[in-house]
């Protein structure tokens, strides 16, 4: 249950985790309401992302994956994965006017705002809501610092220790590279393991469009080393 690097070579696979595995976090139905009528849309932009996540020259993103099998003697495969944004590393290098990699842009301005399976309006408040926030809260504590991106297990290899793998792989990256904090925006999903493993909710906050009922509730979350 070692995590190894992410390959460009292991897109498939990871996309596969994430289409199966996401659907049990109320945000992906939030977001992506229509993906089992437009699986084909789902599947090329949810692929093109981590593309980009794995790209060897996107080097502000770092991707970790798990392997496993169900029963002794079979093939192992790719049952977990998580994404990290390190861009600590180039701000160290170029200092703080380095604006850092976006594969969210990036996928949106190729194709990804005419994707039949979003619900935009989610879609955008999702992903703004989450960067205002993280402004307003990590934002002031610096650059020393990396952020998790996405954790996602194939259900049938859940509660197997391999999301626990990656995220202390993680941790373990923030003690060496002397980092303030490891942070993430936590949906219900993994708000218990992240809490398990000694993240603190520094705040609650709501994702939801103007004038709309239907909203998600997120914990920004943080460890900070040595707690």
């Amino acid at each position: 249950m070692t995590p190894r690097l992410g390959l460009p070579a292991d897109v498939d696979a990871i996309t596969n985790v994430i289409i199966q595995a996401m659907p049990l976090d109320p945000q992906w139905d939030y977001r992506f309401p229509w993906r089992h009528e437009f699986p084909q849309d789902h599947w090329k932009y949810t692929r093109m992302l981590f593309e980009y996540f794995l790209d060897p020259s996107y080097d502000d993103w770092l991707v970790m994956v798990v392997e496993d099998s169900l029963e002794p003697g079979d093939g192992s495969q790719i049952v977990a994965f998580g994404v990290w944004d390190v861009s600590f590393a180039n701000k160290r290098i170029h200092g703080p006017t380095y604006v850092p990699q976006d594969p969210v842009t990036d996928v949106e301005e190729n194709g990804g705002s005419t994707r039949r399976d979003a619900n935009h309006e989610h879609f955008d408040a999702f992903w703004k809501g989450q960067i205002k926030e993280y402004k307003k809260v990590f934002s002031p504590i610096g650059p020393e610092q990396m952020h998790m991106q996405i954790l996602a297990t194939l259900p049938e290899f859940q509660r197997r220790g391999h999301g626990t793998s990656l995220c202390r792989w993680a941790m373990e990256t923030v003690r060496r590279e002397h980092l303030k904090d490891l942070s993430v925006m936590a949906s219900p999903m993994g708000y218990e393991l992240y809490t398990w493993l000694g993240f603190r909710c520094v705040e609650q906050f709501y994702i939801q469009v103007p004038g709309e009922e239907e909203k998600l509730t997120i914990e920004a979350m943080i460890y900070k080393p040595g707690r």
